[in-house]
């Protein structure tokens, strides 16, 4: 009999890889045999995640039998030696990146850097961070989706566009020097009382709140790991809805693992993925315990406002705030390569420095990769968020590997 039985657990594990499998109205998965499940793997996975570890095998207690689980990870391991190596040459002193496969929520990358000897853990998991201009996107989303205004609208301000003012905002008068932005340059140019006044004057705090909940803000995600999603405080008060909507505030704060969900819902026709990273569990016979799904979170946005939304980000790369990092980037293997993004900056406490991000996507294709890359300085800045996400997307692109 034991002779037979690797054979047996062959054919077993031939058999369990294909499903769930309907029979008549019961629909069976290799969990509903084993007993592992997401929130058990969750469990026993986040501990190692939260310190960037990664473990091939895993005990898995369900009650009634230990497993010890031998882990298939969704991360590509070419790409997270590269990420290492761009943060050991410019050396921030914090840095996190996380990519998705937008289409399916599996991440394909995950990288933590600090450089000096400290005791954050993981930095993709948290959302002590500012959310800073990032939070310009559920704003823009919320106009856009509500048919308030297009991607060609025509907006007004006053003054400065990186400073927010009562004066720009709540007191705007046109005069002589008013300008005059399309909704699209607005974004790509992060114009701080545009999208302030966007938020007071057409959205008011309802319905940015509502938005910035269906993008996740303020919500749990039950998924394999345990991370932390942004948070929102949007209250009626004008001056705040101002703060919130232009993201001039650090009450709205995001997590890079968050952030590339966000970016997700845009690349990936408005529909937001639940995030897992381990792809396959199986016992010591090779017989599988647990075998992820695609699943879909949320639908924030129609398709049509993902496409604006694309339209606005793809700004940026080409002619906004992120235009320098992407110069003679569209060539060769990315000449007809979908980049979009959303810049963001603001000084943060936790940890101090000053804060810089660039969330959003690269489409070529059938494949879709969402991203955040996320870098913190505390007095000097060594490399842009936007510049290590083009070095990855050339990394993740490029035809020769």
């Amino acid at each position: 009999m034991r002779r037979y039985l690797p054979l047996f657990c062959i054919a077993l594990s031939c058999y369990l890889l294909v499903l769930p499998v309907e029979l008549g109205a019961v629909r069976f998965s290799p969990s509903d045999i084993s007993g592992v499940d997401r929130s058990l793997v969750s469990e026993y996975l986040t501990p190692y995640v939260q310190h960037g570890e990664f473990p091939e095998v895993l005990s898995l207690d369900t009650g009634s039998v230990v497993h010890e689980a031998r882990l298939t990870y969704t991360l590509d391991p070419g790409l997270n030696e590269f990420l290492d190596g761009i943060y050991a040459r410019y050396k921030p002193d914090y840095g996190a990146f996380v990519a998705l496969d937008a289409s399916t929520g599996a991440v394909i990358a995950m990288k933590s850097y600090i450089k000096d000897d400290e005791h954050w853990g993981n930095l993709t998991l948290l959302n002590s961070y500012p959310a800073a201009s990032v939070f310009k996107v559920v704003t823009a989303a919320a106009s856009l989706d509500q048919d308030l205004l297009t991607p060609a609208s025509v907006l007004r301000y006053n003054g400065k566009k990186t400073s927010l003012y009562k004066s720009q905002v709540l007191k705007h008068k046109d005069n002589k020097w008013t300008r005059r932005p399309t909704l699209t340059a607005a974004f790509a140019q992060s114009i701080n009382p545009v999208f302030a006044r966007i938020g007071v004057y057409m959205l008011g705090a309802d319905k940015l709140d509502n938005y910035a909940h269906r993008f996740g803000f303020n919500t749990e995600v039950e998924t394999d790991i345990n991370f932390e999603t942004g948070l929102t405080d949007i209250s009626d008060d004008e001056w705040r809805i101002a703060e919130s909507a232009s993201g001039y505030t650090r009450t709205n704060t995001l997590s890079p693992l968050h952030g590339a969900m966000l970016a997700g819902a845009i690349a990936n026709e408005g529909r937001i993925m639940v995030p897992f990273v381990v792809k396959l569990a199986t016992d010591e016979w090779g017989v599988p315990l647990y075998l992820d799904q695609p699943a879909v979170l949320s639908e924030p946005i129609s398709p049509q406002t993902a496409a604006e939304l694309r339209q606005l980000m793809r700004e940026t790369v080409l002619r906004g705030s992120a235009r320098k990092s992407f110069t003679k980037f569209f060539r060769g293997d990315f000449e007809d390569l979908d980049v979009g993004g959303k810049t963001g900056s603001l000084t943060g406490r936790m940890p101090a420095g000053k804060y810089d991000w660039f969330v959003g996507y690269a489409i070529q294709g059938d494949k879709r990769v969402s991203f955040a890359s996320l870098t913190i300085n505390k007095e000097y800045w060594t490399v842009k968020a936007h510049y290590v996400a083009r070095k990855f997307i050339e990394a993740a692109f490029s035809k020769d590997g």
